[in-house]
């Protein structure tokens, strides 16, 4: 195993080898090269080197950029620093990915959106108006992303660098937003919204939640052509409504409580629905049946999922368990490999930015990209 890591500010680059029970790191700095070796007690230990060495490297501002990495392999890493749990948030777009940055814990301390390419270089820094993005959205057509900022959704204009504050006066911490086809959807409760594409005409819906062992059941997504939003706010049922008349089509009944994410597949025949603390659930959405694939169940011994997402074009499913990705063949719903998830503790954010490049947010402080 070898990572090269490039510190732009100094020029020095440092080569971290790990064979078998040898660390070797060989720094070069303005063309004096240094090299020293370290053996360790066995692979494992040789392994925890060669990751604490990188850990340092990465916080002091070096960062890991190859161009070609074999399946499962790291691209890039580079330091982001700390999240709050479970907010690592982060959506490319057609002007470089944008990644939040926790301004940490103390009160005032300003929170921000990172702007950066594929090779780990910041572009831009934006202050956020609100503090957490929970989630963000980007909508090609408009060039605006979507952002769920504190239970609040509020859009941000590429082109003018603006935010808009879309809702207010919220009651109770249930929120999402979603893109597709042009089509906006979002909620801050009590109240949930859908602005069409064509016309921007915004139909605004009351809704109810419930707290059920400290957790409220709410999430939502919209189908792939943005005409219907699955809505789940309710134990066991997941609401489809016609998002151009805010009418309500038909009920999926879940054989199971809360979900904390729905998705669904290209061709918007079936619902991906991720059972909280659970695995994922498929539902055909004209019948309102559950559909069943071994082949798309994770190869270990528990088989609960923490994250999912697919590829654009939906070729490739990947599952998140801890620190670990599971890759599945989704055409033909197969597994077809996994891999550790690095500098990672607990948990981690997910999401394709590429045909076959994986983006990773983890709870650590380290952003990734890894090839597929």
């Amino acid at each position: 195993m070898q990572h090269i890591l490039s510190d732009i500010q100094t020029g020095k680059e440092t080569i971290l080898r790990c064979d078998d029970t040898t660390f070797t790191t060989e720094t070069n700095t303005g063309g004096k090269i240094k090299t020293t070796s370290k053996p360790a007690a066995d692979a494992a230990a040789a392994r925890q080197l060669f990751f604490k060495k990188e850990w340092e490297l990465l916080k002091k501002g070096a960062v890991l950029q190859a161009d070609h990495a074999t399946e499962g392999d790291v691209l890039l890493h580079l330091f982001i620093g700390g999240a709050y749990t479970g907010c690592l948030s982060f959506e490319a777009t057609h002007q470089g990915i944008y990644v939040y940055r926790s301004g940490g814990t103390e009160i005032g301390l300003q929170e921000e959106l990172l702007r950066i390419d594929k090779q780990g270089v910041i572009n831009e820094v934006i202050a956020l108006p609100k503090v957490l993005p929970w989630e963000i959205c980007y909508d090609t057509s408009a060039n605006q992303l979507l952002l769920d900022l504190d239970h609040y959704a509020y859009e941000y204009d590429l082109g003018t660098g603006v935010f808009k504050q879309l809702t207010d006066h919220l009651q109770q911490p249930a929120s999402f937003v979603s893109v597709a086809a042009g089509t906006w959807a979002y909620a801050t409760h009590p109240h949930f919204y859908m602005q069409g594409a064509r016309d921007g005409k915004r139909i605004e819906t009351a809704f109810e939640v419930k707290i059920i062992n400290g957790t409220i059941p709410f999430c939502g997504s919209l189908s792939p052509d943005g005409k219907l939003l699955a809505l789940h706010n309710r134990e066991h049922q997941v609401d489809l409504i016609d998002t151009s008349a805010g009418k309500l089509v038909n009920t999926l009944e879940l054989p199971f409580g809360m979900a904390e994410q729905l998705t669904w597949t290209r061709d918007g025949s079936e619902l991906v629905v991720h059972e909280r603390y659970s695995h994922l659930h498929f539902f055909n959405v004209a019948t309102g049946k559950e559909v069943f694939y071994e082949g798309l169940v994770i190869p270990a011994y528990t088989k609960d999922v923490r994250n999912f997402c697919f590829s654009e074009d939906q070729s490739l499913l990947v599952c998140q368990q801890r620190t670990t990705s599971f890759v599945f063949d989704f055409i033909n719903k197969q597994f077809l490999y996994s891999f550790p998830i690095q500098h990672c503790v607990k948990s981690a954010k997910i999401k394709f930015i590429d045909t076959k490049k994986l983006g990773v947010r983890t709870d650590y402080g380290c952003f990734s990209i890894y090839a597929l």
